[in-house]
């Protein structure tokens, strides 16, 4: 990797960061100390940041899983960005405990690898944006922060690729209608963009995904997306989706 490139093109992208986590609490915490005190200086010494409000927004920065959870039992943070390895416990075991305490905390992983026991490790603590820690820093990681931020779920599609079809979905009946919608759900999309998409209403949409859910078993969309993903019932998910690119911006690799 190239440092210094990468440092320019987050530099360039430091406005719209500041748009995406406008409204967002965020709790970081990771397995260096030197990147945990990155993020903090970044938070508080990019020109033109107001002291108060980035304090607000950023509500702790750490590197431990004990740490992290007692931050979120103190605080109410709405987005945790975490990698899979900390200094002491771990991050997929801190996504579980954090989503079983707030099940609406919107949650983005880095894994360190991608071999499929880890993958499915990972997709099991229901994370709503999973990529590589070599994403960091890049367009890809920028694209799953959009996404998980506007309320959907992102995958890496070279990972989703390597568990789709490891489960199968004998015995489930979806109709067409709601392997479509779930199909752009994969794809990251929230319920009004999903209308857009399909033509049809917000209401609808819900609809839909409610009777998906009720037939998975499930709670809310990330869970749904992540059990068709396995069962090899939708495709994986392709953040590029060139025909709308007012949906989701294609990766930038530097």
């Amino acid at each position: 990797m190239d440092a210094i490139q990468t440092y320019r093109v987050h530099a360039q992208l430091g406005e719209e960061l500041d748009r995406l986590f406008e409204n967002e609490r965020i709790l970081f915490c990771c397995y260096s100390r030197l990147l945990a005190t990155l993020w903090v200086r970044s938070e508080l010494g990019r020109p033109g940041n107001d002291p108060e409000t980035t304090a607000n927004r950023l509500v702790g920065s750490f590197t431990t899983e004990a740490e992290a959870l007692h931050q979120l039992d103190q605080t109410t943070p709405t987005l945790l960005i975490c990698t899979q390895l900390l200094e002491e416990g771990s991050g997929l075991a801190l996504i579980e405990a954090a989503k079983a305490r707030h099940p609406d905390l919107r949650t983005l992983l880095f894994l360190q690898h991608d071999n499929l026991p880890l993958l499915e490790k990972a997709l099991a603590t229901h994370s709503d944006g999973i990529l590589l820690e070599r994403a960091m820093g890049s367009g890809q990681a920028m694209n799953a922060l959009r996404t998980v931020t506007r309320g959907g779920f992102y995958v890496d599609s070279s990972l989703a690729t390597r568990v789709v079809g490891s489960r199968r979905g004998s015995g489930l009946q979806l109709s067409q209608r709601e392997l479509e919608v779930m199909q752009q759900v994969v794809y990251g999309l929230n319920d009004r963009d999903v209308g857009v998409q399909l033509h049809l209403t917000v209401n609808t949409v819900k609809t839909h995904l409610k009777e998906v859910y009720l037939k998975l078993g499930v709670h809310n969309r990330t869970r749904a997306a992540i059990a068709l993903l396995l069962m090899g019932l939708v495709d994986p998910p392709d953040p590029l989706l060139p025909e709308h690119p007012d949906l989701i911006v294609p990766a930038f690799n530097p």
